[in-house]
């Protein structure tokens, strides 16, 4: 039995190109955080493939089958012709939140089984298969993503960042707020600079970002879940450097230099939002410890 720690994320800012094919290409820069859920993975000695879902926001799927999880499961066993496998995914990360919960599970299942039977083959071109995020979600980190988030540029910053995130009561389902994003909102997007984005997290100059990012899906995603515009309002209100919606929704997020202003901000917001509002910070995998490398998350060499 293995197990293996799936991040989630955040993106500082994202930019809905337009379509190639049946996809939009996008550009995001995106931080990992530290929060993640955990897939565990055991031999079974028959060929199939047993999903469970556990933990706070475990949902039990209808249909096992049109899971990622068991989606990927059952791509790892037939590319690297493997005997079935039990996983069980204790769910921390949110159900459409916008932080990659379902991406990132991809990337674990996948850590999970390389583990569970010694496959040293790269696992990026089976991930951006099954997933959007799921290729960048294997390696973490601050990135640059572009096209369906299969094109990952590592970078690298020396700035320690900490987030205070809002969850919303409800999710937003991404493939509705891309169809709302194309009938309505597609031709009056804000201007966002991606490249100035890039410079203010890698300089530490927040209020560069704040000037220069922005998020296509946001429009959208407030005609979905209202609620969504008020927690910005709420999060506005306590002195970020930064604040943004991650991905398509319904997260919020308040982007801190210093872990003190971070702690009072959620302070203030206790009471209201209960366990729906944390205290996150930037998870580099570069930082690792020993004991980290050995029993957590390893990040494939590419």
């Amino acid at each position: 039995m293995v197990s293996q720690k799936c991040f989630a994320k955040v993106n500082i800012c994202l930019k809905v190109n337009d379509k190639n094919g049946e996809y939009h290409d996008l550009e995001s820069i995106v931080m990992s955080v530290d929060k993640y859920d955990v897939v565990t993975a055991s031999k079974r000695k028959d060929d199939k493939i047993l999903v469970t879902f556990v933990g706070p926001y475990a949902v039990t799927p209808k249909v096992q089958e049109e899971t990622n999880a068991y989606k990927t499961a059952k791509l790892f066993k037939e590319t690297f012709n493997t005997k079935g496998v039990n996983i069980t995914v204790k769910v921390n990360i949110p159900n459409c939140s916008g932080m990659g919960g379902s991406s990132s599970d991809i990337a674990g299942v996948l850590g999970a089984m390389k583990k569970l039977f010694k496959i040293s083959a790269d696992m990026k071109p089976l991930a951006d298969k099954l997933g959007s995020d799921s290729g960048y979600l294997l390696s973490c980190g601050f990135a640059r993503t572009q096209g369906r988030g299969e094109i990952v540029t590592h970078l690298k910053t020396e700035h320690r960042y900490y987030f205070v995130v809002i969850y919303g009561k409800n999710g937003v389902s991404t493939k509705e707020c891309f169809r709302i994003f194309d009938e309505e909102f597609s031709s009056n997007k804000k201007e966002i600079d991606v490249d100035m984005v890039e410079k203010g997290i890698i300089d530490g100059d927040l209020a560069l970002v704040s000037k220069y990012t922005g998020n296509d899906l946001y429009n959208p995603a407030v005609k979905i879940n209202p609620e969504v515009e008020e927690n910005l309002n709420a999060l506005k209100d306590l002195c970020p450097e930064l604040c943004f919606m991650t991905g398509s929704g319904a997260t919020v997020v308040a982007m801190y230099n210093h872990r003190e202003m971070a702690t009072w901000a959620h302070s203030k917001l206790k009471k209201k939002y209960g366990k729906r509002v944390e205290v996150l910070s930037f998870y580099n995998p570069d930082e690792l410890s020993a004991l980290d490398r050995l029993f957590g998350y390893v990040p494939p060499q590419f």
